[in-house]
């Protein structure tokens, strides 16, 4: 019985090209062991990670999700399946209304210029189901991810994500969470044109977060050491909002709707 793949082997027989796993390596998703020469060789129980990896790409699932899921200790297949159940269950009840639309169209020759538009609006609407986007994740880049993770969390007060390394130990995914999402830790990539604000000395976005007590979070941030650009002030688009610096210099807004 095989106990341990090369790279290359592993590719074959799963199916999935040497460059996916490289990248699964990369993000700290499936980490294999490494030989002397730093080959990577994967174990049966990596093996089997990528069993469960596979399994749950196959229901759509982010691989943002699948580490998560995997890394967690409540994670268990039947919520999984569930979840994608759910998910199944809306793009039927939209393929079903779009079904029903085409239905109320009658039958027409070749010149009838109504039916057609309709046809048209309705396969409009075929492509917006088809590749409506699910989810946004946002994601600031960092030269130092540890410590901006640290910070985020004793800070501003969001909660801890994943951190994964490589084999040298150094950070190459890091996360923080809000009630309505994730956050993810970029490394700087010079490669993809993501430098830090502390390089630049300057942002080119910033991140909003919405709270329930905007006041009380200025005081926590304030007496945590944080950095306040401007304090809590009622603006004219209906929020009550103060500003704040974060780890390495971006601007981050913190807000509560006014009554």
């Amino acid at each position: 019985m095989v106990d341990e793949w090369r790279v290359g082997e592993l590719a074959d027989v799963s199916g999935l090209t040497v460059r996916t796993l490289h990248h699964y390596d990369d993000i700290g998703l499936l980490t294999p062991d490494r030989t002397p020469a730093g080959h990577r060789v994967y174990r049966r129980e990596q093996v089997e990670r990528l069993y469960r990896i596979s399994v749950l790409r196959r229901f759509g699932t982010s691989l943002e999700d699948i580490g998560a899921a995997l890394d967690d200790p409540t994670w268990t297949l039947d919520g999984a399946l569930r979840t994608h159940l759910a998910t199944l269950e809306d793009q039927v009840l939209r393929m079903e209304r779009v079904l029903h639309r085409l239905g109320d169209v009658p039958a027409a020759g070749p010149a009838d210029e109504d039916v057609c538009r309709r046809l048209l609006a309705v396969l409009e609407d075929t492509t917006v189901a088809a590749t409506e986007p699910l989810r946004r994740i946002a994601v600031l880049v960092y030269a130092d991810l540890e410590a901006a993770r640290q910070h985020l969390v004793d800070v501003f007060g969001l909660e801890p994500g994943p951190l994964r390394r490589d084999d040298a130990g150094t950070v190459v995914h890091a996360e923080v969470r809000t009630a309505d999402g994730v956050v993810m830790l970029h490394r700087v990539a010079p490669e993809w044109g993501l430098a830090s604000p502390a390089t630049l000395g300057a942002a080119t976005g910033m991140l909003v977060v919405t709270v329930q007590d905007v006041d009380a979070h200025h005081a926590a941030v304030v007496a945590r050491g944080g950095t306040v650009t401007f304090p809590p002030a009622d603006q004219s688009y209906g929020v009550r909002e103060y500003g704040a610096l974060g780890p390495e210099g971006e601007p981050w807004s913190f807000w509560s709707p006014l009554p």
